[in-house]
């Protein structure tokens, strides 16, 4: 599996997968705290993107999108479950807590 890189033409078809929840990163290239979660997104998908879907977009490449989700900061996360938003964490959110979200998605 790999982390999906969405743009504003796959957005739509990316979050409603019918299959999995879909867990989507809202960063910016010069975020260092989107720099820090890079990697434990990337570890999170190694580990459970078989029953959860990872995608990320540049919030700033596609401001449309980020307006719609009302993305202020980033790193923002959104969860998704057949189109429909089921969670949001727009704070600083803690590796540990990602992850909770991705076993909490997985286990439906």
């Amino acid at each position: 599996m790999t982390i999906i890189e969405a743009t504003d033409k796959t957005w739509d078809d990316i979050i409603s997968n019918k299959e999995k929840p879909v867990i989507t990163m809202f960063y910016m290239e010069t975020c260092s705290h989107c720099q820090k979660m890079k990697p434990v997104f990337e570890d999170l998908e190694k580990r459970y993107g078989g029953k959860v879907s990872f995608a990320r977009i540049n919030a700033m490449d596609y401001l449309n999108i980020t307006r719609r989700y009302g993305i202020v900061a980033a790193p923002g996360f959104k969860f998704f479950k057949s189109g429909k938003l089921l969670n949001e964490e727009n704070e600083v959110i803690k590796p540990e807590q990602l992850e909770q979200v991705a076993i909490k998605l997985m286990n439906g």
